[in-house]
Formats: structure tokens, sequence, C-alpha cells
């Protein structure tokens, strides 16, 4: 970093607030001091991106689970959104339990996942049952398995509150995930979102030879 004074003149401040803030960024553990060298901001840490398999709902689920710990930020049941509906076919006002997790790996926040449940499912467990485990177990538990689903893969900008909690700028690009899955007698049973940085999480697909 430019010394105390250049920085002094860079944002025509006295040198004691630069002094100050250099304190306390020092205090947050966001810059080293090395004395007789100069100042220099500290390389944050970030955790291997997950990297995860696109085709195999089983193999893709352990590993989300043997990685990372989830922490429910919102839960409650209300009408769902209309695209959600529509995957449902679902009455506007028809309740679903909706979820807010982040996954950590780490202790870094590395994905949001925000899912839809039918009410009657919805309604057999709590934020209790969500926090640190998985989904997809707790409704195996209940005989509820998934045969099948689509998946979409897209982009999106964080907003204010998803920066926040995944520790990105706002507008930054994110990953988007979004999937419906079905039992097997094809009733529709979750609908799942996922945000996150390209630079936590991946999504590996194998080619085969045509």
């Amino acid at each position: 970093m430019p010394a105390e004074a250049d920085l002094a003149g860079l944002f025509g401040v006295s040198r004691v607030t630069i002094r100050a803030a250099l304190d306390t960024l020092d205090e947050l553990g966001l810059i080293e001091r090395r004395q007789g060298i100069g100042t220099f901001v500290r390389e944050l840490s970030k955790p291997e991106p997950l990297t995860v398999p696109m085709m195999d709902l089983a193999a893709r689920n352990r590993e989300i689970v043997r990685t990372t710990r989830a922490h429910v930020v919102e839960f409650e049941f209300k009408v769902a959104p209309r695209h959600v509906r529509e995957h449902f076919q679902a009455q506007s006002d028809d309740l679903f339990q909706r979820t807010v997790r982040i996954r950590y790996m780490n202790d870094w926040p590395i994905m949001q996942v925000t899912t839809y449940i039918p009410e009657a499912i919805g309604r057999q467990f709590g934020p209790e049952d969500l926090e640190g485990g998985s989904l997809y177990a707790i409704l195996q538990r209940f005989g509820i398995t998934f045969a099948s689903g689509e998946q979409v893969v897209t982009a999106a900008a964080a907003d204010p509150i998803v920066a926040a909690r995944l520790n990105v700028a706002i507008g930054a690009p994110l990953l988007k995930v979004v999937r419906i899955h079905f039992d097997g007698g094809g009733r529709p049973i979750q609908h799942f979102e996922l945000l996150a940085p390209p630079a936590t999480y991946e999504l590996r697909m194998p080619l085969k030879d045509f």
C-alpha cells in the first residue's frame, strides 16, 4: 500500500485520519504491517471450489453434505411465486414451506439455497431439522425419494441481501441453478434454487463419445 503521506494526499485528509483508518484495518486483520518494509493487504483465504456432478443426484448430495454445513436463515409457510406454483400446478392460495439456507465450507459461505416444498410435506419437520443437515435425507426419512428432475443453469447478479450473506459485492455475478424434483409417480416434490459465486461452486458433467 502507499505510504501514509501519499494516502493522505490521495484522499485529502490528515495523516492522523489515515493512521486511525489503518489501525482499524489492522485490528480487523485486513492489512499486515511489516516494520521497515511497508503495509500490505492480507490475502483472505477462501476454500477450494466445491465441485459436484450434475447427473448423479445422490453423489452430489453426499459430496455437499460431506464438505459443507447448512445454516437456516429463513423458514416460513407462504404462497409461492407464480413460476414455482406453475411447476407444482398449484392454486394461487396454496401454501408451501419456504426455506433459505446458507451452506458453509470451512466457515466460508459458498452458496444460498432456497427451497419450496408442498405444505403437506413441509409440516412434518421444522427449521431445527434442517440446521446443519440435508433436506434430501430428511425427505427420505418420510419415504419420499427423488426419481427424476429438471435442471436449468443460468446466471444472476447478487442483490444486497444475498451479497451480504455470501460476502460478495452487490451486483456480483453468481451461478444460478434451478431444479424441480419429482418422485417415482411423477409428482413434483421440491423446487430448488441455488445461488453461488463461480469461485466457490463448480458443476461438472462428463461427456462421452458420440
